[in-house]
Formats: C-alpha cells, sequence, structure tokens
C-alpha cells in the first residue's frame, strides 16, 4: 500500500513542478481517489518541505525574495543543469559572441565550448569567470573573455550596477544565455534581486537572439523582481517538456523549447 502511495506523491509532485500550482480537486480525478486522501498526500508532502498547502491545493515552494548563495545553488538540480548546459552550448557556433549571465546553470554552459572556434564571452558570472579562465589556460577554449566589472556580490558571485552596464552598452552580441529565477505564462521571466533582473534585460536588448536556460524548478514560479516578458525571449532550453498550456503561447511568440 505504501508503494502505492509513495508513486502517487511523486506524481503530485511532477504535476507541480509542470504547472507550479495544483488543486485537491483536479488531483483527486486524475488519480482516482477522494478529495481527503489528496489532502493528506499534500498534508504529509508540506510537513516534508516539498510544497506549501494553499487554501484548495498547493503551490511550489520557492524563495520569492531571498535567493540562496551560489555555492548553495551549485549541488541543486546539479545533473539536470549539466545537460541543460551541454544542449545550450549546441547552439553556439564557431565565430559567435555570446553573453553568459549570472547563475549556476549558464555556468554549465562554459563547460561544452571546447569544441568551438573564436568565440567571445560577455559575462557578469564571477564563477564563470574562473571557469573559462581555466580552460582557457589548458587550451579547452578558443576565443576570448570580457569582464563586465562593476560592483561585486559576494553570495551571488556577480557583478552589477552602473559600471557593468556602462560596460555592457558598447557591446552587441549573437547570442545571450540568460538565468531566472522563475517564469511563469503570467508574469514572465523573474529574478530575485533588482540589479541583477536590470542588467540581465540590458543583455537581452543588445542581444540577436535570446536563450533562457531554466531547469524544471523555475517553471511556474514567480520571483520579487521583473526581468522580461515572455515574448522577449527565442528559445527556452530546459530538462524537461513544456507545460501544456504554455504551447499556445510559445507558438504564438514563436519561442522554440528544446529539452535537454
Amino acid at each position: 500500500m505504501s508503494g502505492h502511495i509513495d508513486e502517487r506523491k511523486n506524481l503530485i509532485l511532477n504535476e507541480l513542478n509542470n504547472y507550479g500550482k495544483v488543486s485537491v480537486a483536479q488531483l483527486a480525478k486524475k488519480f482516482e481517489v477522494t478529495t481527503e486522501t489528496i489532502r493528506r498526500d499534500l498534508d504529509c508532502l508540506e510537513a516534508e518541505h516539498k510544497l506549501k498547502r494553499i487554501h484548495g491545493g498547493a503551490i511550489k515552494i520557492s524563495f520569492d525574495r531571498q535567493e540562496p548563495s551560489h555555492i548553495n545553488r551549485e549541488s541543486v538540480y546539479r545533473e539536470e543543469k549539466q545537460k541543460i548546459g551541454r544542449k545550450a552550448a549546441s547552439i553556439v557556433k564557431d565565430n559567435d559572441v555570446i553573453a553568459i549571465d549570472a547563475g549556476t546553470t549558464t555556468c554549465e554552459i562554459l563547460y561544452y565550448l571546447r569544441d568551438k572556434k573564436n568565440i567571445t564571452v560577455l559575462l557578469n558570472n564571477v564563477a564563470g569567470l574562473n571557469i573559462i579562465i581555466d580552460l582557457k589556460n589548458k587550451g579547452m577554449f578558443d576565443g576570448n573573455v570580457i569582464f563586465l566589472g562593476g560592483e561585486i556580490d559576494t553570495n551571488q558571485l556577480s557583478s552589477f550596477g552602473p559600471i557593468s552596464e556602462n560596460i555592457l552598452k558598447n557591446f552587441y552580441v549573437d547570442k545571450a544565455f540568460i538565468a531566472v529565477g522563475g517564469m511563469s505564462l503570467q508574469n514572465g521571466l523573474t529574478g530575485y534581486n533588482v540589479n541583477e533582473a536590470n542588467l540581465s534585460n540590458k543583455i537581452m536588448e543588445n542581444s540577436k537572439e535570446v536563450i533562457v536556460v531554466a531547469d524544471h524548478s523555475k517553471v511556474g514560479v514567480r520571483n520579487f523582481y521583473k526581468i522580461a516578458e515572455l515574448n522577449e525571449v527565442n528559445v527556452i532550453v530546459s530538462d524537461k517538456e513544456a507545460p501544456n498550456e504554455w504551447n499556445d503561447i510559445l507558438n504564438q511568440n514563436e519561442i522554440d523549447w528544446i529539452v535537454s
């Protein structure tokens, strides 16, 4: 019996990851059980800190205002981020000028640029800068590196602010790889920090093509600061298929959703 319960709870979490929110009535109908059974499942999952109960259902737990540190986020969904990084890097062509936004998923892209030729990388990602310097010193990166210097966020390992923005305005890139705290149909791309969000937006403005890299935990999530609308994105690279209700919007705005 417990096996069936655990399987149902995992399916509930999958629904939550896909849609960001679930209702007791819909889950009861989907799994052909009573609403009381679903409520017990949701209560149990909340006790395990895997979701947050609301009236009539549950929502994903998200850090709406405070982002965990870069170091703490590195190990979260690490395998998924590596796959996303590999897939995103496959979009890069020889001689491209690319911008790498601050984030743990965007860092993974850098490891898979080793077969590309004459790449110019702009980044405000301190952790990413260390990665690309190490790869270049080992002869595993062919190209140039431009760091968008400025004030340093020692928690998120990124630069931000007027200095970064002034440097950025002099450059135009072929592809911008953007990290987000969340993305939803209603709220678009969102982040935790107004300074990082502003710089991400300006990177997008200066790019021919915008690629968002986000694992499934970011889908259906809204954070504190707006980065941009979904219609400003060309490609989304994620580890899971887009939720069904996203398909119309993706098609209308000609956004490619690529699964890693």
